[in-house]
Formats: C-alpha cells, sequence, structure tokens
C-alpha cells in the first residue's frame, strides 16, 4: 500500500485516538487511502505513530463505528468498502481489543462444538420454526427445565425444575436475582473484596452500594461479613462459591454453613454465583444448606458455547413469583429458537458431551500453563481455565500488565477485580482459554516467564 502514516504527537490537541481518526478521515478523502485497503496491525501502527496499542485500538473501533473502517474477523481493519473475503475456517483466533494475543479475556474452549451446534439449529429449524412467530411461552413451561435440572447434578445440586427461570446468560441472570429480591428498594450487597468486574457492574446497575468484605484464599470471611452484618443495611451475600474469580480457590463446606447462619440470623439472601463451574463439585451449596434463602446462576458459556447467550437462575420457591415477573418485564422470555437449540444440545446429550471435552481441552491447557509458570508463586485448579499469579519482587502489577503489553500480549492486573478503596495485591489473572495456536500460546507464556525473571530497575517499575 506505501501509504505513510504520521503524526506530531507535540501538535495534538484533545484525544490522541480522535487525531489518528481525523488522519484516517484525511487520508481516505484524498485518496492515500483507498476503499478495500487494508490498514496496518494496531501494533505496526502504534510503533510509527509513537503511541500506545490501546489509542490506536480505541480509534480503530470508533471509525469502525462511524462506518469510515470496517472490521473482518481473523483478516484485518480495512477501509469500508472492501469485497468480501473467502470464507472463514471453521477454528481461528480472534485477538483481543488492542490486536495483541489475548490472554485477559476469557472465551468457550474450542472442541469442535460448532458442528453439534449447526446440526443442532438444523434439527430445530425443522421441527420447530413454525412457533417463532409467537412469542415465547411462559416460564415454566418449556420442555427444557428437567434437562437444566440435570445439567446441575454436576454441581452436586437436586432442584426442582419449576424453581428455574431462564436467562440470557449468566451476568442477565445476576440482574434479574438482583431485581426480585430488592423490588427497586434500597438495601447494600455484601461482595468478596476481589471480585469479578461484570459482578459489580450488574449490583451497580440496580443503584445500590457494594461492600467489600475481605477475604482470604477460600473466599469471604464470615468474622468480617458479620462486621458489615451489624451495621446494618446488608439486603444480599453475593459470593462464587464453587471458582472465586480470580483467585481460582473454592470456599470449604464449613464456611459456607458459617455464611448461612449469618444470611438467617441477618434474614440476608445469598446469590451463589456458578457460571465458572466446568469440572465437578464435590461440595454442597449454598441451594441445598439454606433453599429458603439461596439463589444459583450458572450458565452454558464457558461449558459450551458463549454465543448462545443461555443461562438460568433457581429460585427460592417464595422469590419465585417475583423472578418470573422480573424476566417479563425486561425481556419477556428467552428467544424460543435459542431454548430449543439448547433443550436439542441436552436432549441429544451432545451439550454434556461438550462440556466433557471441554472439561479435558482445560486440563491441557491448565497443565502446559503450570509446566511454564510453575516455578513462579501460582494459584490453579485443572478445572479452572485461568491462573491467578502473585508477581515476585520487582514488579507491580501495573508495570507488568505494561511490559506484557509491549511484549504484544494482554492480562488481567488485581486492580481491576478490587473494589473501590480495596487494598490490591500485587497480583496479575491470565486466562488461558481464548482458543490460541498452541504455538502462540505457550509462545506467550514463555515471554510472561521471562518479563517476570528480569524486573525492572528501581524507579523504573
Amino acid at each position: 500500500m506505501g501509504t505513510i502514516f504520521t503524526l506530531d504527537a507535540d501538535t495534538i490537541q484533545g484525544p490522541k485516538y480522535k487525531a489518528v481518526i481525523e488522519m484516517l478521515r484525511e487520508k481516505i478523502a484524498t485518496g492515500e487511502l483507498a476503499v478495500g485497503d487494508k490498514l496496518p496491525p494496531v501494533r505496526d501502527l502504534a510503533w510509527d505513530l509513537g503511541m500506545t496499542p490501546g489509542t490506536v485500538a480505541r480509534a480503530y473501533q470508533d471509525a469502525t463505528s462511524q462506518g469510515l473502517l470496517e472490521a473482518t474477523v481473523g483478516r484485518g481493519t480495512f477501509v469500508k468498502g472492501h469485497k468480501e473475503v473467502s470464507e472463514l475456517p471453521s477454528s481461528f483466533y480472534i485477538e483481543d481489543e488492542h490486536g495483541m494475543i489475548n490472554l485477559r479475556n476469557s472465551n468457550t474452549v474450542n472442541v469442535g462444538q460448532g458442528v453439534e451446534i449447526g446440526q443442532a439449529m438444523i434439527r430445530v429449524a425443522q421441527s420447530e420454526s413454525q412457533n417463532y412467530i409467537f412469542y415465547p411461552g411462559y416460564e415454566g413451561r418449556h420442555k427444557i427445565y428437567p434437562y437444566l435440572a440435570k445439567w446441575m447434578e454436576n454441581a452436586q445440586l437436586d432442584v426442582d425444575p419449576e424453581t428455574i427461570v431462564m436467562t440470557h446468560g449468566g451476568q442477565h441472570a445476576i440482574s434479574l436475582a438482583l431485581q426480585a429480591i430488592l423490588g427497586g428498594s434500597k438495601g447494600s450487597v455484601a461482595i468478596d473484596a476481589l471480585a469479578y468486574p461484570g459482578i459489580r457492574y450488574a449490583v451497580e446497575a440496580q443503584a445500590v452500594d457494594l461492600r467489600g468484605i475481605e477475604i482470604d484464599e477460600f473466599g469471604m470471611i464470615p468474622s468480617a461479613l458479620e462486621r458489615e452484618c451489624k451495621k446494618g443495611g446488608l439486603r444480599i451475600i453475593f459470593t462464587s462459591a464453587n471458582v472465586l474469580n480470580p483467585s481460582t480457590g473454592t470456599m470449604p463446606l464449613q464456611r459456607r454453613i458459617e455464611i448461612a447462619k449469618l444470611a438467617q440470623k441477618y434474614d440476608l439472601q445469598i446469590i451463589e454465583d456458578d457460571c465458572w463451574g466446568i469440572g465437578k463439585s464435590d461440595i454442597t451449596g449454598f441451594h441445598s444448606i439454606c433453599p429458603e434463602r439461596a439463589w444459583y446462576i450458572t450458565s452454558i458459556t464457558k461449558n459450551v458455547s458463549a454465543g448462545l447467550r443461555f443461562g438460568w437462575l433457581v429460585c427460592p420457591k417464595d422469590h419465585l413469583k417475583a423472578a418470573r415477573r422480573a424476566m417479563r418485564i425486561n425481556s419477556f422470555g428467552v428467544s424460543r429458537a435459542v431454548s430449543d437449540c439448547v433443550l436439542e444440545l441436552m436432549k441429544s446429550g451432545d451439550a454434556f458431551s461438550i462440556r466433557d471435552r471441554v472439561q479435558t481441552a482445560v486440563n491441557t491447557e491448565v497443565s502446559q500453563a503450570v509446566n511454564i509458570l510453575g516455578k513462579w508463586d501460582i494459584a490453579f485448579r485443572k478445572d479452572v481455565p485461568f491462573i491467578w499469579l502473585r508477581l515476585p519482587t520487582g514488579w507491580r502489577a501495573s508495570a507488568f500488565a505494561s511490559a506484557c503489553e509491549r511484549a504484544g500480549i494482554s492480562i488481567r492486573p488485581a486492580d481491576e477485580f478490587s473494589l473501590k478503596d480495596a487494598a490490591v495485591p500485587n497480583a496479575i489473572r491470565i486466562s488461558l482459554n481464548n482458543n490460541i495456536p498452541n504455538d502462540q500460546f505457550m509462545s506467550a507464556l514463555r515471554k510472561i516467564s521471562d518479563l517476570l525473571d528480569n524486573p525492572p530497575a528501581v524507579g523504573e517499575g
């Protein structure tokens, strides 16, 4: 293409990413960039312009939203209007938003389930499509509920199918539970001081207060929780007891019992998010310990398909009507096509087979990561597709994340999991399930290990 990209950083006024967009717009207007021209990768253009990859990635994203550019998965970014490329292969790797090796976000491991999902869609289209002119049916009438109950046996749950509400994924289930419990009233939610950001966003969207509770390797500490309970105003305890994210831990049974007793003493509801539960659980959950006040959330996102956006919420019987009402107010119901497809996958046994294969693939990914990073202070589990790495002396999490970015790798530093004003551990989370070609995956892990071996000089980190 031969296009020269330059910007004088000293003369830029306002956000740098907007200056990049204007530069692209000018080159298109003058014909220096023609329709169909492919733009440089994010990292290459960032180098040319003396900017961070994040700045250029933001410019590409906004220019695409404005119709200036067009991003094609697996192929790159083009000036809007290029000819369609040939069909993508069935398995491909999607770079993260900065155009780097993505060890930051999570996905569903590709174990070939696309074939089974496609076949399920065909069978559903042949047998059920005549129903798709109608709204979703009332909650409780779909044939899928007994299969969802069977699915949860993997988590040691014996669930009445009539207490299940289908949702648009786990995140949606969190919002529904909060709405059903709070009903628009005030109150606070107790949550682990270190928790996944998506949980916080859902809670904050309900305009209620978050109270971070001190944790250890086993999650929320009961004595710390009771101190908050005594202050008054708490309505809900939120936990991910089976898979603590980001630390990979598991809350032991005795601690669950202690927390359940506190919930009973102070009349609190417990929301348990188990969307990361790929492997089998051997510990009884809150739904079994205190069913009258326990809400259980799961989905098929991490173990079958993220794209189908299907999850469900198990409610206490006395709150079922409120949960169903919240669902109908929010979206009237889950798409018939989606719920029928998931039913077909479960009825055929394919969903269970996919989950087993995903578990095997996760085991392999974790083993590979531990072989390379095992000499460092890491926490991991064979059934959890991420690693929690406590950084050695000489590194700070923010500086290490920047160093990884310069090496073409994106990871997630601990401060993104910490509540406001809470203590931030000096650690990072490394996701392993982004379907990265194995040679690139192993190379990225080795680069991380090399960086850990070479902390910056004093004053540079």
